[in-house]
């Protein structure tokens, strides 16, 4: 018996659609780190600027009190990224890795950094109070620099790139052979264009929403997670994961000061990250309550 030719055309249609769909989440993670790596890192004089003896020093140590095995600790490749927030890519495979960057912040000194400080190309008016928190907020004590370095390794071993790709393959999938399934049994095909169309759209829009659904709630679940594993390798990591999150507070409220019209559109005034619909993550100023009671 001939199958017909439009069943091999949509089986194509359908496997390209799931491997571009797969390919595409996981390859800056993969193939691409390098050039993602390259766009993430901080330069000095045209070369990417190294990691200081110290908080190599301070990764390792963190490293151990993870109990990392080798073929984890081998992977990871730490660098200095651009900006002032920890950053993580990559996966586990030891072909291509996974990178950790670390903030300038954590890097230089209070001196250094105070001379280089800039807010939209302009150096920072010292007479401000808001500056003056601002700069405070992003000096760390080693604990705290350890807990932020802990929670980034941490997301790096739960794979999320792989678990993205996959979710989102799997959903072109499924709703690939629903639509399939719903044009052939009804004969839409040839027949009723528009509402193919419209079925193909409103499956299209599902699977977005399924996929940045679940997509959020497992990053929005991770995060209580993991700062709960953190918490239990001891007081210096409860100590480091408050102090970490109470300046997080602190850098938001007074970026919301420093930038004016555009820092309102950003944080909200608890310090908090302005969100639209999406909630990626757990609000900052929830995580820093959660370590509070942690300690009392």
């Amino acid at each position: 018996m001939r199958i017909p030719s439009f069943k091999y055309r949509n089986a194509i249609l359908g496997v390209t659609a799931t491997a571009v769909g797969y390919y595409a989440i996981i390859t800056p993670h993969t193939v691409l780190l390098n050039k993602y790596r390259y766009i993430m890192a901080r330069y000095q004089m045209g070369k990417e600027m190294p990691l200081s003896p110290k908080i190599q020093q301070t990764i390792q140590r963190v490293m151990d009190d993870l109990k990392l095995p080798d073929n984890v600790r081998n992977v990871i490749k730490p660098f200095s990224v651009f900006g002032f927030d920890m950053f993580q890519a990559g996966t586990l495979a030891a072909k291509h890795g996974a990178v950790l960057g670390i903030p300038v912040n954590f890097i230089v000194t209070a001196e250094v950094l105070r001379q280089e400080l800039q807010i939209k190309d302009e150096p920072l008016d010292w007479t401000r109070q808001d500056a003056k928190i601002f700069f405070s907020s992003l000096m760390f004590s080693e604990n705290a620099k350890k807990f932020a370095i802990a929670r980034e390794i941490l997301r790096i071993q739960a794979e999320e790139p792989r678990f993205n790709s996959f979710r989102l393959a799997v959903i072109i999938t499924v709703l690939w052979a629903f639509y399939n399934a719903i044009t052939l049994r009804f004969q839409l095909r040839g027949r009723n264009v528009i509402l193919c169309r419209s079925l193909y759209v409103s499956f299209a829009l599902l699977g977005a929403i399924s996929w940045i659904g679940i997509k959020d709630y497992r990053s929005y679940r991770l995060d209580s997670v993991h700062d709960r594993a953190l918490c239990d390798l001891g007081v210096e990591y409860v100590r480091g994961g408050q102090e970490f999150y109470e300046k997080m507070v602190m850098r938001n409220r007074a970026l919301r000061s420093l930038l004016g019209k555009d820092g309102e559109k950003q944080y909200t005034a608890n310090g908090n990250e302005r969100i639209f619909l999406r909630q990626k993550h757990v609000p900052i100023v929830h995580r820093k309550d959660f370590f509070d009671s942690q300690l009392d």
